[in-house]
């Protein structure tokens, strides 16, 4: 709702985007987890699943789907780095991390993710900070356990 509240049409299409990506990374880092518990079994049902999971039939109704996820935080992003108000800060490390973490999945180097995480749980706790701190429009009322209002 932060990017709705902002441009509502950007604000929509992050959230369907967001939903779908998540489906395709859930993919990716399950079939990652997979390949490690493979590796351990020796290198020829690695290479195998491997080959599978790039095989065109897989990878490519997979990968945009995944793709997606990353295109929905840039979408989100946007319109709160854009304004000047307190938002634009947390909104840029979360894009950062995410493009980190998108970075490690093309690169395979895992330090990227391991930042790139951290820097999207920096982003995602500073913009809740400021949200149940009510800095942004959001109620003040609402504190530490307390429940925003829907809508």
């Amino acid at each position: 709702d932060l990017a709705a509240a902002r441009r509502p049409r950007v604000g929509y299409a992050a959230r369907v985007l967001v939903v779908i990506g998540l489906a395709g990374v859930s993919a990716v880092f399950v079939a990652e987890m997979l390949a490690g518990r493979l590796g351990s079994l020796g290198a020829t049902a690695t290479e195998q699943f491997l080959d599978t999971l790039f095989s065109g039939p897989i990878a490519g109704p997979m990968l945009p789907v995944a793709l997606a996820f990353f295109v929905g935080a840039a979408v989100f992003a946007a319109p709160l780095i854009a304004d000047a108000g307190p938002l634009r800060w947390p909104a840029v490390v979360l894009l950062v991390g995410t493009l980190l973490i998108l970075a490690e999945i093309i690169s395979s180097q895992v330090l990227l993710s391991q930042i790139g995480n951290f820097l999207v749980w920096g982003g995602s706790a500073a913009l809740a900070w400021l949200l149940v701190r009510g800095e942004v429009g959001a109620p003040a009322a609402a504190g530490a356990g307390e429940a925003l209002p829907a809508g």
